[in-house]
């Protein structure tokens, strides 16, 4: 039985909601939580790429590329995935962790890139990182860092975060990644995530 409350919005936040060019996305989402956490100590998100190309081309490799990055800056993070799980699961997973003042990372296929109306060409075939910050179970929904979205897109109402998402939404966009090859070089799982360990972070 879970007894969590009925909404959460964490005690920390990104510093800002910066916005994106066309890759990247996993850097800003990772500059995001480091910046939360008082740790972001760089300009340009890319600057946090560990390696030249990843920095010219947003590119990663390795399922744990994004997490020894945090590591590196003193934040413990694992990646995982939540395939097995029921959709109830999966959206009681992501509150629990939220539940510990701790941002949820997750792989999703993006269906809202540069709009808040879905597309669901987009939501099939594009890959990108997204940051989560609260929940709502009254709206049923999750309040969202997406530096996917442009200024003019901002959901100003939202109490931490620059948009939310239905959890319907959310469960649609993140069955994302096992057969869409051009990610495998990340992983080849879908429902991917990265938590946060708050009672390890330096």
């Amino acid at each position: 039985m879970n007894n969590l409350p009925a909404g959460i919005v964490l005690s920390i936040k990104p510093k800002e909601y910066l916005v994106q060019g066309s890759s990247h996305c996993g850097a800003y989402s990772v500059k995001g939580i480091l910046s939360a956490f008082g740790k972001d100590y760089k300009g340009h998100p890319k600057e946090y790429h560990p390696i030249l190309l990843g920095r010219l081309t947003g590119g990663t490799f390795g399922r744990n590329y994004w997490v020894n990055v945090l590591k590196h800056h003193g934040i413990d993070a694992e990646f995982q995935t939540a395939k097995k799980l029921s959709p109830v699961e999966k959206i009681n997973l992501l509150k629990n962790l939220l539940a510990k003042n701790t941002p949820v990372m997750i792989r999703i296929g993006n269906g809202y890139f540069r709009s808040n109306t879905y597309n669901p060409i987009l939501g099939k075939i594009v890959p990108h990182w997204i940051t989560f910050w609260g929940y709502d179970d009254k709206e049923k929904v999750f309040y969202v860092y997406d530096s996917g979205l442009t200024k003019n897109l901002y959901d100003r109402n939202v109490p931490i975060g620059n948009t939310k998402r239905t959890y319907d939404e959310i469960l649609k966009d993140w069955n994302f990644g096992a057969w869409q090859a051009w990610t495998w070089h990340t992983s080849p799982q879908t429902y991917a995530y990265i938590k946060i360990n708050s009672d390890k972070i330096i």
